[in-house]
């Protein structure tokens, strides 16, 4: 799922995919699904999906997302001011989640 969120006064393209977990595993050495298993999400673990799935939306060469390190994720946080993410971070999980709101609405049930 790709979708655009407003972490505060930016514009964050967020893609979330079944390499997310991976990748989140390979820069941060902890299992993404074993820490939601264990308790509800934190903000630490929105963040750094949060940076995950930004830069699959920035960088399309796989290497070059494995080739990411803390030392990055770090530097990408300086973007923001303390609480960006947490003001985002149910729009963001949803888009992790592939949960989105539509305006439709059911249609009646005829007889």
């Amino acid at each position: 799922m790709r979708k655009t969120v407003k972490i505060g006064s930016e514009n964050t393209e967020l893609v979330a995919n079944a390499a997310s977990p991976y990748l989140y595993r390979m820069i941060f050495k902890e299992d993404f699904l074993q820490r939601l298993q264990d308790k509800e999400p934190d903000l630490e673990i929105v963040q750094k999906m949060t940076f995950v799935m930004a830069k699959q939306a920035e960088i399309t060469n796989m290497t070059k997302l494995a080739e990411l390190s803390t030392d990055d994720y770090l530097e990408w946080l300086l973007q923001f001011e303390p609480m960006d993410i947490m003001m985002a971070s149910e729009e963001i999980m949803q888009i992790y989640l592939g949960q989105t709101k539509g305006n439709s609405v059911p249609k009646p049930k005829g007889d």
